[in-house]
C-alpha cells in the first residue's frame, strides 16, 4: 500500500506530465503560444513536486524515476514537437526540421538518464553535470515567446530561424555536456537575501514573464558558462563571479 505522504508529490508530477501532453497536442494543432504556456506550467509543477517531497520527507526511487519520465515528456518531447511544428511552418520542406527537433529530444532524454544514474533520491539538491532539462525547454520556448510578444506589441519581427536553430542546438549540447551548472539559488546568490526585494522580483518576473523568461533563462546559462570557462582557462580556485559579488557586497557594507 502506498503511504499517504507520497501521494501529493506524485500527483503534482503527474500534473507535470499531463501539461506536457497537452502542450504536444497544441503544437500539433499549430497553437504555438498555448503550447509554450503549458510547458511553462509544467515547469511550475516540476518545481512544486520537489518542494512538496522535501516538505513531507517523501523521497523515493520511484518518485525520482517517475519525475524523470514526466520531465522527458514535458521538457524533452513537448519542446521537440513544438520545434518541429514551428520549423514546418516557418521553413516547410527544410532538411533540418527532423534532425534538429530530434536532436533536442535525444539530448534531453540522455540528460535525464545521466542524472538518474549519478544521483539518488534525497532532500539534498546538489549542483548539476550539464544544464538541467527544464532550462533547455525554457531557452527554446522563451525565444519564440519573446519574439512573438514583441511582434504583437510593437510590430517588430525579430524571429530568425538561424538563431532559433542555434538556440536549439546549443541547448541540446549543454544538456549532455559535463559543464557544471549550479542550482538557480546558487547561480543568483548575488541577489540580496531580503524578503521584500525577493518578493518584488518574483512578482516582477511573473508580471513580465513573456520577456523575463528569456532574460532569466539565458542569464542562468551565461553566468554558469562564465564561471566554468573562467576556472578552466584562468585556473582560479575561487569562482571569479563569486569574488566580484563579494567585493560588491563589501562595498555596500562600508557605505
Amino acid at each position: 500500500m502506498v503511504k499517504k505522504k507520497y501521494i501529493a508529490p506524485n500527483v503534482i508530477t503527474a500534473g507535470n506530465m499531463f501539461l506536457g501532453y497537452i502542450s504536444i497536442i497544441e503544437s500539433i494543432k499549430g497553437h504555438f503560444i498555448p503550447a509554450i504556456w503549458f510547458i511553462i506550467l509544467a515547469m511550475v509543477c516540476d518545481g512544486l513536486d520537489g518542494k512538496t517531497a522535501r516538505k513531507l520527507d517523501a523521497f523515493s526511487e520511484f518518485g525520482k524515476e517517475f519525475d524523470s519520465f514526466c520531465d522527458a515528456i514535458s521538457f524533452g518531447i513537448a519542446p521537440s514537437i513544438l520545434v518541429y511544428s514551428i520549423l514546418t511552418q516557418v521553413a516547410p520542406g527544410s532538411l533540418f526540421i527532423i534532425p534538429v527537433s530530434f536532436l533536442y529530444a535525444l539530448c534531453g532524454v540522455m540528460r535525464l538518464v545521466k542524472f538518474n544514474i549519478i544521483t539518488v533520491a534525497s532532500s539534498e539538491k546538489g549542483d548539476f553535470s550539464g544544464m538541467p532539462i527544464p532550462n533547455g525547454a525554457s531557452m527554446v520556448c522563451s525565444y519564440y515567446l519573446i519574439c512573438h510578444t514583441i511582434y504583437k506589441n510593437f510590430q517588430m519581427d525579430l524571429f530568425d530561424i538561424n538563431i532559433f536553430i542555434a538556440i536549439i542546438v546549443l541547448a541540446a549540447a549543454l544538456m549532455v555536456s559535463t559543464v557544471p551548472f549550479k542550482t538557480p539559488d546558487k547561480t543568483f546568490s548575488f541577489i540580496p537575501k531580503n524578503k521584500t526585494l525577493i518578493s518584488f522580483l518574483i512578482i516582477l518576473i511573473i508580471a513580465t514573464l513573456k520577456y523575463s523568461l528569456f532574460i532569466v533563462s539565458f542569464t542562468y546559462v551565461l553566468l554558469n558558462l562564465l564561471s566554468f570557462f573562467s576556472k578552466k582557462f584562468i585556473g582560479e580556485h575561487q569562482d571569479p563571479l563569486d569574488e566580484f559579488f563579494e567585493v560588491v557586497e563589501e562595498d555596500d557594507e562600508t557605505k
